[in-house]
């Protein structure tokens, strides 16, 4: 009998204690540990100056994890078409357009303070630069141009970002500027608006 009230005892005593810990567990959890996770996608247009010099835009998808920003993204550099060649006796004027189409994937850093944020990123891209020829045509968006010439290269390209986004947190709208570039054999730096739509805070 004395051994069955000591296993009571001692039964009751262990499910207290188990308690007491799972409850003081509960309770030292800071309230506002669980945060919604950085992510958000980008649009952005303006213009760049470089290899190619024209109107620049592109997209990108960027994520947080363990405080390192990571993204994978589009940009497209193009030059409207410059007077290459006019064919005398005829109404043929031949135009050339230069193009960059860049891939890149960049790792950096993001910082919210408030209703903004900044963002530094670098990496590595693949780019493909092409040059086309077309007829009576200044611009490579109206026509069926014929390329002459394409290459591709590896490139380093690197950006920054401003943003403005509401304070409440969670999926929201948000704007601002991107400084972005290109290190290597077709170099470029633009400036352009930048829209996008995620959780920046």
């Amino acid at each position: 009998m004395r051994q069955f009230y000591f296993c009571c005892f001692f039964s009751i005593f262990t499910v207290s204690t188990i308690f007491s810990q799972v409850e003081f567990s509960n309770d030292s959890i800071p309230k506002n540990a669980a945060k919604s996770s950085i992510g958000y996608f980008d649009l952005f247009a303006g213009g760049a100056f470089g290899y190619v010099d024209g109107f620049a835009g592109g997209g990108s998808i960027n994520a947080m994890y363990a405080n390192v920003l990571f993204g994978f993204g589009y940009v497209m550099d193009n030059k409207q078409g410059g007077l290459e060649y006019v064919e005398e006796g005829t109404n043929l004027n031949y135009y050339k357009h230069y193009r960059l189409d860049s891939f890149p994937i960049t790792v950096g850093f993001y910082r919210p303070f408030g209703g903004m944020s900044l963002s530094a990123s670098a990496g590595l891209s693949v780019l493909f630069y092409s040059e086309y020829v077309d007829v009576n045509t200044f611009s490579i968006f109206k026509s069926n141009a014929t390329e002459i010439y394409s290459k591709t290269t590896l490139g380093f390209p690197y950006e920054f970002n401003l943003k403005f986004f509401s304070k409440k947190g969670g999926t929201d709208f948000g704007y601002g500027l991107k400084l972005f570039g290109n290190f290597g054999k077709y170099n470029y730096v633009g400036l352009g608006l930048v829209l996008g739509l995620g959780n920046y805070k």
